[in-house]
């Protein structure tokens, strides 16, 4: 015959609290349901489980809750291995990242990653952002990192940075040494830049932020993808980096900070909609967890929509 487990902790109660009221008050029930249900289950088992006044385990009684306390101890592992498996993240993730984050941000996610949950496999995927915004849209990327980056339907984004702007200059610029200057100090200069198909969106909003002083200048696009190619041509010029990039990828020129009032430039890892992907998650739960520990987020919690 098939046994309840509720009925089971129900025997052990009494066998444990040595009486029927005292069982009742642990299990949370009234004592006159308990007694007529272990009644019920001496009557199906066609045993007696226990001696009454006092209340005390017969021999089928103390063997029934040995049995019972091993079933339960069974069914208690069986829960805790499922819920395990489902929280255990496995699996392969397609990554794609914008090459600002090529030296610092995506690599820094990486091993973070693997350390969390080194069952899952990362292919990395370096393209600009049209690209990343095609494969998150067909499918071939579960997730990007980039700055700017458009959100495609279906895909939510975690906002893990915002972050400054600094002024990048050769160092033989006549404003090297000042450590700060505004946009209208660098009036009459031209402002390299990357082509606007490279990164739509990332380029308007540079723009759109430089021109919110009031200021207007030439630019000039470079032809050569990559913004290493830029160093070369500064000296007659500026580019306009968020401040890590600056650091990382031209470390020989000048970085000024600047006093304009810019908005920050926002680092997003948008990721396809599918949060109950175990895998996918660990990858949300980690780079959430990697920006508060590398004080991207200034004591804010990551914005995510």
């Amino acid at each position: 015959m098939p046994l309840d487990l509720r009925l089971m902790r129900y025997v052990i109660a009494v066998a444990e609290t040595g009486g029927f009221q005292a069982a009742a008050e642990r299990l949370h029930i009234a004592q006159p349901p308990l007694s007529r249900q272990i009644r019920q289950l001496e009557a199906e088992l066609g045993v007696v489980l226990f001696e009454r006044r006092p209340t005390r385990l017969t021999g089928a009684g103390q063997a029934f809750v040995d049995a019972a306390r091993e079933t339960l101890a069974a069914a208690e592992r069986t829960v805790a291995v499922t819920r395990r498996a489902a929280r255990t993240a496995t699996g392969t993730l397609r990554v794609g990242y914008g090459p600002t984050t090529a030296h610092s941000e995506m690599p820094l996610l990486l091993a973070a990653l693997a350390e969390a949950h080194p069952e899952v496999t990362v292919e990395a995927v370096e393209s600009w952002d049209p690209g990343l915004v095609e494969g998150l849209r067909t499918g071939g990327l579960d997730a990007a990192l980039g700055r700017h980056l458009p959100i495609p339907p279906d895909c939510r984004a975690l906002t893990l940075r915002a972050e400054e702007y600094v002024a990048v200059v050769h160092a033989g610029h006549r404003h090297a040494g000042r450590g700060a200057v505004a946009l209208r100090d660098l009036r009459g200069e031209t402002f390299r830049f990357l082509a606007r198909d490279l990164a739509p969106d990332y380029h308007d909003a540079v723009l759109a932020a430089a021109r919110s002083t009031g200021e207007d200048f030439a630019v000039w696009h470079n032809p050569v993808p990559g913004l290493r190619n830029h160093l070369g041509v500064l000296a007659d010029g500026f580019m306009l980096l968020p401040r890590s990039v600056a650091e990382h990828l031209l470390p020989a020129a000048a970085r000024l900070t600047l006093t304009d009032p810019l908005p920050p430039v926002p680092l997003r890892l948008v990721h396809r909609g599918a949060r109950d992907a175990p895998a996918l998650a660990a990858l949300v739960r980690t780079a959430r967890a990697l920006a508060a520990a590398e004080g991207w987020t200034a004591g804010r919690p990551p914005a995510n929509r």
